[in-house]
């Protein structure tokens, strides 16, 4: 399947919704102010990070990015080369998992990843669509811009493993030229976690262009 991203300058973040629903009751959070919250609150981040909650991969360009599951038997072909690889990052999948613009949770709203589908149209006829299997809006020009999309993952605790990708010959710079490939190991429990704020690098035009 062909999946893309685009991000915003906050970078990109894997979650599952219902894992995290039952975060935010728990700490009776109820801000929906989420991405400020979690910079902030070190302590609550660090929580997600040991409970397998939400895994950001923070400071990557804002650009498209292709998107592929290996669980699904997606992967990368000859065309590409890996330019980083970091394991062992917790995630608790309850209801499939959700890979989104970090920039989704300024103000995330539950209610609208939990749509059947349902499309709105803003200023300048620019559409918005939201569903419980993908979200995106339209540019004035009417391209499609995709926020968040959901991937059929089983429930389980698993480690995942991100591993970023280029284009080996970039031609056109407005085509989607890099890309992350995630894949998710079932465990049977946590033991210790990995902070993705600390001692990674997930830009993958920033590792290239520092070559």
């Amino acid at each position: 399947m062909d999946r893309t991203i685009d991000t915003s300058e906050y970078g990109l973040c894997i979650y599952s919704m219902d894992t995290l629903s039952s975060f935010l009751k728990t700490e009776k959070i109820k801000t929906k102010k989420l991405l400020a919250l979690f910079q902030k609150d070190k302590k609550a981040f660090l929580k997600m990070q040991e409970e397998g909650i939400w895994i950001p991969f923070p400071e990557i360009d804002g650009v498209t990015y292709a998107i592929k599951i290996k669980n699904l038997n997606e992967e990368f072909d000859d065309q590409w080369e890996k330019v980083l690889e970091y394991d062992g990052f917790n995630l608790e999948v309850k209801d499939g998992i959700w890979i989104s613009d970090t920039g989704s949770f300024l103000k995330f709203d539950e209610a609208l990843y939990r749509r059947e589908g349902q499309e709105s149209t803003g200023n300048f006829g620019m559409v918005h669509y939201d569903s419980n299997k993908e979200r995106w809006y339209t540019t004035i020009d009417g391209t499609k811009v995709y926020s968040d999309v959901w991937c059929d993952i089983p429930a389980g605790k698993y480690l995942l493993t991100v591993r970023g990708y280029a284009k080996k010959e970039i031609v056109d710079r407005k085509a989607v030229n890099y890309g992350y490939q995630f894949d998710l190991v079932e465990i049977e429990r946590f033991e210790g976690y990995k902070n993705p704020r600390e001692d990674y690098e997930f830009n993958i035009s920033k590792i290239l262009r520092t070559r």
